[in-house]
C-alpha cells in the first residue's frame, strides 16, 4: 500500500511516466495495448516517446505518442502539435499520454482528432471513419502537489483579476506595481507563480510582453471559483439618515480610524449598471460595526425589520481591491460587483451582464461583440 502511494507521489517527470508505461500500466476497457517501441524515430527525423499498437474488436491501429507530465491546456496544445506533425495516417495516428486526463481534456482531444491515454484508466481513441472510444470517470491517482492554491480563488485571484483592469503589461514588475497601487498586496514570487499557471491555462500569453488572450475564459474561471468573503461580524439595523449622509459619515469615520470601508458589490451596482437601489445600504468594513457607528455618530437600532443599513466586518483583500469613489464614498470594483451579482437572482444576473460588458469594453482591446451576450 505504501509502495503504491510512493509511486503515485513520484509521478513528476516524463521519465517516471515512461517507466509506468514499460511496466504495462496503460489500460483501456475492451482494448489490447502493446508498446512497440520507445524514443523511436518517425517520419523525417521526428522522435516519438512511444509507438503503440492498439487492438479492439479485431481492428488494429498504430499510434505515435508524446508523453507529458502535465495535462494543462497549454501542455495539451503543445503535445497535440508535436504528435500531429509526427503522425502519418493511416500508417500511424497521433496520441498523447499523461498521468491523468480530466473529462474536459478528453473532450479537447476528441475535438482535435487526437487520441489520449492516462495511467488511471481514462482515454479517448480517435481514428477517423473507423473508431471512437471514450472512457472517463476514473479518479486521479496522481494529483500534483499543491505548490499554489487555486489561482482563481481567494487572495491569489487578485493577480488574475488585474488582467480585467489592464490587459497588457511589459513586465512582471508592472503587474506587481498595479496590484499594489489598487490595494492588492501580493508578494512578487506569488505573482510569478500565478502568471505561470495563467499561461498554462492559455489565459495569458508571454509571446509579446504579458497579455490577456482569453478574457471570457478568465471570467468563467473566476465565476466558477468565486466564494463570498468570510464575515466575522454583522450588523443590520435602521437609522433615520439619508443614504448619502449615511455613506458620507461612515466614510469619514473609517478614514479617521485608519480602517477600510467599501460599499458591497451589490450596493455598488447602481453606479455601474441600470439597477434600482436596494433598500439596505450594505458595507464591508474592517472595524467592529458598533465602534464604527459610534465614531460616525450614527444612531442605528439593530433590527431586521425595515432595515436600511448593514455593516459586514471582513479582512478579505478581494472586496477592497481596485476601489472606486464618488463624492468621497468608496464603492466596489466592477469586478467584485460582477462576481457578487452573477451568483444572485435573475435581476442581479441581468445587472451582472451589464457590468461584465462594461469591464470588457473598458479593457479596450476586447471587442464587445467577442463576448457571449446571450
Amino acid at each position: 500500500m505504501h509502495k503504491k502511494t510512493d509511486e503515485n507521489r513520484k509521478m513528476t517527470l516524463e521519465t517516471d511516466i515512461m517507466e509506468q508505461i514499460r511496466d504495462g500500466k496503460l489500460a483501456l476497457p475492451s482494448t489490447v495495448i502493446t508498446i512497440v517501441g520507445t524514443e523511436s524515430r518517425v517520419g523525417s527525423g521526428g522522435r516519438a516517446d512511444c509507438i503503440i499498437d492498439l487492438q479492439w474488436e479485431g481492428k488494429r491501429c498504430r499510434f505515435v505518442a508524446e508523453v507529458k507530465k502535465l495535462a494543462t491546456p497549454r501542455a495539451i496544445q503543445q503535445a497535440m502539435a508535436t504528435v500531429k506533425a509526427m503522425a502519418s495516417p493511416p500508417e500511424s495516428y497521433p496520441m498523447i499520454i499523461v498521468p491523468y486526463l480530466a473529462p474536459a481534456r478528453l473532450e479537447e482531444l476528441r475535438a482535435a482528432g487526437v487520441s489520449g491515454l492516462d495511467l488511471c484508466g481514462n482515454g479517448v481513441i480517435v481514428v477517423p471513419d473507423k473508431v471512437l472510444i471514450l472512457c472517463s470517470g476514473q479518479r486521479n491517482r496522481f494529483p500534483q502537489s499543491a505548490k499554489l492554491r487555486n489561482i482563481y480563488r481567494g487572495k491569489n485571484s487578485l493577480v488574475a483579476r488585474v488582467f480585467l483592469i489592464q490587459s497588457r503589461f511589459a513586465r512582471v514588475n508592472d503587474i506587481f506595481g498595479l496590484l499594489a497601487k489598487r490595494g492588492g498586496h501580493v508578494v512578487l514570487s506569488t505573482v510569478s507563480k500565478v502568471l505561470q499557471r495563467l499561461e498554462d491555462d492559455l489565459i495569458i500569453s508571454r509571446a509579446d510582453g504579458i497579455r490577456l488572450i482569453q478574457a471570457d475564459t478568465l471570467m468563467e474561471k473566476l465565476t466558477e471559483n468565486y466564494e463570498p468573503p468570510t464575515i466575522t461580524e454583522r450588523f443590520r439595523g435602521k437609522c433615520d439618515l439619508s443614504r448619502e449622509e449615511l455613506c458620507r459619515r461612515l466614510a469619514v469615520a473609517a478614514s479617521t480610524r485608519g480602517g477600510k470601508l467599501m460599499l458591497t458589490g451589490t450596493a455598488s451596482v447602481e453606479k455601474l449598471a441600470v439597477y434600482a437601489a436596494e433598500p439596505i445600504t450594505s458595507f464591508y468594513c474592517t472595524s467592529m460595526p458598533a465602534s464604527l457607528l459610534s465614531a460616525a455618530n450614527i444612531d442605528a437600532k439593530e433590527t431586521d425589520r425595515f432595515a436600511n443599513i448593514e455593516l459586514l466586518r471582513t479582512t478579505d483583500a478581494r472586496v477592497y481591491f481596485d476601489p472606486r469613489a464618488e463624492s468621497g464614498v468608496p464603492f466596489a470594483s466592477p469586478i467584485q460587483a460582477w462576481l457578487e451579482l452573477v451568483v444572485g437572482d435573475k435581476r442581479q444576473k441581468d445587472a451582472a451582464e451589464q457590468v461584465r460588458r462594461g469591464i470588457l469594453i473598458a479593457l479596450g482591446n476586447v471587442r464587445e461583440d467577442s463576448t457571449h451576450d446571450r
